[in-house]
């Protein structure tokens, strides 16, 4: 993991210091929303421990930053970066025999450093097909809790598995190109985490039934694995280098 950090370190001074002045550098925004898809595994995850039912659902969530890249030939670029990447869940619990019914929503919020290589096809004078893939840093600040929305007898607490992380990535994408006003872009991403990224310890005590207390800490405790897989909308626009 440091050797990573510190390639990515290295690229970066390179293309912001190295050559400041050379065209073939070019700077950009990025938007992508989230999109939940089981087909990416990245849906919804139930799960059941005794009477108690849990369903944890990834809402819609966004990844917003800037991007950096780097022309290696006409066909071939460089591309790397610094995004906040903010996923929203919830967590549904359900006991029929104590009558509960409750749900909890919290977010993973992390820094993601991509590295990628990325191809181009050229289609006619200013549409460009491409196609990128390599692998993401990803920093996560903090555990989380959160509590139920009716009562504070049910929470989560969500434990990240590592502080800093790594994923595959894969891009696919179709750019405008222009002289004057730069470059639009619009495509799909997938991110797939190498291992799963955090883990969801649902708690509740309402001082006559009790479950999973000892959480996260306990041998026994009961917890659902938050895998990190997503499938975005990827909205971007690159300053013109003219």
């Amino acid at each position: 993991m440091t050797k990573s950090l510190l390639t990515i370190f290295i690229f970066l001074s390179q293309l912001l210091f190295a050559q400041k002045n050379d065209d073939k550098i070019i700077f950009g925004f990025q938007f992508k929303p989230i999109i939940a898809a089981s087909y990416f595994k990245a849906g919804d995850i139930s799960a059941q421990k005794g009477d108690y039912q849990f369903e944890l659902s990834p809402r819609f969530g966004q990844s917003l930053g800037m991007v950096l890249r780097y022309q290696l030939s006409p066909t071939f670029s460089a591309e790397t970066g610094v995004n906040l990447v903010n996923r929203r869940y919830q967590l549904q619990i359900e006991n029929n025999t104590i009558s509960l019914s409750d749900f909890t929503k919290f977010n993973l919020r992390s820094y993601e450093i991509p590295l990628q290589l990325l191809s181009y096809v050229r289609l006619n004078q200013k549409y460009y097909l491409n196609a990128s893939f390599g692998n993401a840093i990803n920093i996560f600040p903090s555990d989380i809790i959160s509590f139920a929305q009716n009562n504070d007898f049910f929470f989560q607490s969500t434990s990240r598995r590592l502080k800093i992380q790594s994923a595959f990535i894969a891009h696919l994408g179709l750019e405008y190109r222009t002289e004057e006003n730069g470059i639009f872009y619009l495509g799909a991403s997938f991110h797939r985490p190498w291992k799963n990224t955090a883990r969801s310890f649902p708690e509740y005590n309402d001082g006559t039934y009790s479950f999973n207390t000892q959480a996260p800490s306990g041998n026994d405790s009961f917890y659902l694995d938050i895998s990190g897989n997503y499938f975005t909308i990827d909205i971007r626009y690159f300053f013109s280098s003219k």
